[in-house]
């Protein structure tokens, strides 16, 4: 039996940067399975355990442990990318993506202020929160139709009718809950002793029944994890039975998570090889050469996003081997001036390129939403092009007007889309954006700024039925437009691309979101991208954007007819060194190289 005055479990499920204090005791959480060793780190398979029940119990494995194999006046359960800020004032930013002094000093990690919070109340719990699907904070839901929403609703009956069958006392602040459109999440608490010991001893017992109840038999490897999903609802409702009818001090606390830190990569290096590439491409003055069948390229932009589509085009036939081969297909609603297509057949010939404008009737797409308001109208024209691209068109890459080419667009050209009728690389958000949609787990959701469809694939499709009908069936849920209606037609019938071929913004920076990708793409695409996807709300053209390609795109603008004049570039470049020298230490973008965790 382990002694301690305090005793928090930080709970680990793979090896990771530990934090650790007397108070603070990293806990690796099913260690019985066998999967990997977390050095320095308490398995939860000694003494009395269940630790091979993680895959379905998750960190509660770790909370029997604690109940059975330690003494403490005060008992809580945190996860290493969860944690209870403890400092006097809340931090600024709750985000992490590092663990060192820095960390332990801004969030209030030592054993002083720990031992001070907890003789402040009986129990402490992360903030309550307003309930809503991410991205969606305008819809309130009841924790009932939020459970129904992410799992499977018929659980949520199961364990209430357990609830109400074993824990009478406790049913009505269970059904509160339900109804309810607030709560906190995680199962994460400190306690002292005695309510500890009632909530743990109350929380196993309603599991197991529940869990005895429920068949996950059909369920994916996320959705078995029921008795993790259950314990946050069963925290909730006991701390709400403690604080009413047993006078449970309860005090909110600031929660920490941690964040994907950027990939360690020099930035410095990969814009010189960037700008390497583009000086030494062939296509500066070669002249035309056909060796091949022709590169179908589609950018939809209007006249505000004609300057920038312009850097795409330009940068596409800079760091294409044959730049004859493509043949540019501009979709314009209406939008696009006379004068602006002539300067972008200019800037396009220039390079020996081939450009064709294709009007499409923007009054089909009209009636869909436009939620976020840096999109236009025009991100609706991919769902629609195929049936006013050229008859000779079977096959496109799309891009977005804000990216730049920095590799041979024919090799994306030649990838297999091995029967799919469209390829797209994974979003830098795309875990919530998933679950928001209720896509199958096993579904990536892609990005849809770079894409590559088969036309004759699409052209056999009622695309208009089609989207009426996913817009009926989701309409509520999508937020991201175009890209959550593409995810939605084609979540079971997408070819993945790399990450490389869509460099978002959120591989040069700490990502607070869950990723469609793993780390090891991410490094991939950060240190060699292919296509870069300026995706933040600051582009390179808006005078504070400190993304690190941001000199690139100035780089090919200024070979278009819409280049700086001398005064602005002096002006763009003097704001990005002084924002440059006066950035701290936790700046989105650093230029030096990442030390690897």
């Amino acid at each position: 039996m382990i002694s301690s005055k305090i005793f928090i479990s930080v709970v680990y499920f793979k090896p990771a940067p530990l934090v650790k204090t007397e108070y603070l005791v990293p806990i690796q959480a099913g260690r019985a399975l066998g999967r990997f060793m977390v050095e320095g780190a308490i398995g939860d398979d000694t003494g009395d355990n269940i630790s091979e029940k993680n895959i379905s119990w998750n960190e509660l494995t770790a909370l029997y442990w604690m109940r059975h194999n330690v003494e403490a006046e005060y008992y809580g359960l945190m996860h290493y990318r969860r944690l209870m800020a403890f400092a006097d004032k809340e931090p600024k930013s709750l985000g992490f993506s590092e663990v060192g002094e820095r960390e332990y000093e801004r969030y209030g990690w030592s054993d002083a202020l720990i031992e001070k919070a907890c003789e402040s109340a009986d129990i402490l719990t992360p903030p309550v929160r307003d309930l809503y699907l991410p991205g969606l904070p305008e819809v309130l839901m009841t924790v009932s139709e939020f459970y129904a929403h992410q799992h499977h609703g018929r659980d949520m009956d199961i364990l209430e009718a357990v609830v109400k069958e074993r824990s009478p006392e406790i049913y009505p602040y269970f059904v509160d809950m339900l109804v309810g459109r607030k709560i906190f999440f995680n199962s994460i608490s400190v306690m002292r002793k005695p309510f500890f010991d009632e909530y743990a001893d109350w929380l196993i017992e309603i599991l197991e029944e529940a869990e005895r109840r429920a068949d996950t038999s059909g369920y994916d490897s996320h959705q078995r994890r029921l008795c993790g999903f259950f314990s946050e609802y069963l925290t909730y409702a006991y701390v709400a039975y403690a604080k009413a009818a047993k006078g449970a001090k309860v005090r909110e606390m600031p929660v920490t998570w941690g964040i994907r830190a950027r990939p360690a990569v020099s930035t410095d290096n990969v814009l010189a090889e960037a700008r390497r590439r583009r000086q030494a491409s062939p296509a500066q003055g070669a002249p035309p050469c056909v060796t091949g069948d022709d590169i179908n390229v589609v950018i939809a932009c209007d006249g505000n996003y004609a300057p920038h589509a312009a850097v795409a085009m330009l940068s596409a036939l800079a760091n294409t081997s044959h730049p004859s081969r493509v043949r540019f297909l501009v979709l314009s609603g209406g939008g696009l001036s006379e004068q602006n297509r002539q300067k972008l057949r200019a800037a396009v010939s220039k390079r020996h390129g081939r450009i064709e404008f294709v009007d499409v009737d923007e009054k089909r797409v009209r009636w869909l939403p436009l939620r976020n308001s840096r999109l236009s109208i025009a991100a609706y024209y991919r769902i629609i092009m195929h049936d006013y691209l050229p008859a000779d068109v079977a096959k496109v890459i799309y891009v977005d007007a804000d990216t730049i080419v920095t590799d041979d667009l024919a090799k994306l050209w030649d990838v297999d889309l091995e029967g799919h009728p469209i390829a797209a690389a994974p979003d830098d958000a795309g875990f919530n954006q998933g679950r928001r949609l209720k896509l199958p787990r096993e579904h990536r959701y892609f990005n849809s700024g770079v894409m590559v469809f088969d036309i004759e694939r699409m052209r056999a499709i009622d695309m208009s039925s089609t989207v009426l009908e996913v817009f009926r069936r989701h309409g509520p849920w999508i937020i991201s437009e175009d890209q959550d209606i593409l995810n939605i037609l084609f979540s079971e019938d997408v070819k993945m691309l790399h990450l490389r071929w869509n460099a978002g913004t959120r591989i040069y920076r700490d990502n607070p979101l869950e990723p469609s990708y793993d780390e090891t793409e991410a490094l991939e695409a950060a240190g060699n991208p292919a296509i870069v996807h300026f995706t933040d709300n600051r582009k390179p053209w808006h005078l504070k954007c400190m993304h690190p390609f941001a000199e690139l795109y100035w780089d090919y603008r200024n070979e278009t007819p819409w280049a700086e004049t001398a005064v602005e570039g002096a002006t763009r470049r003097l704001v990005f060194r002084l924002r440059s020298k006066l950035r701290s230490r936790d700046r989105r973008f650093d230029r030096k190289v990442l030390q690897a965790k």
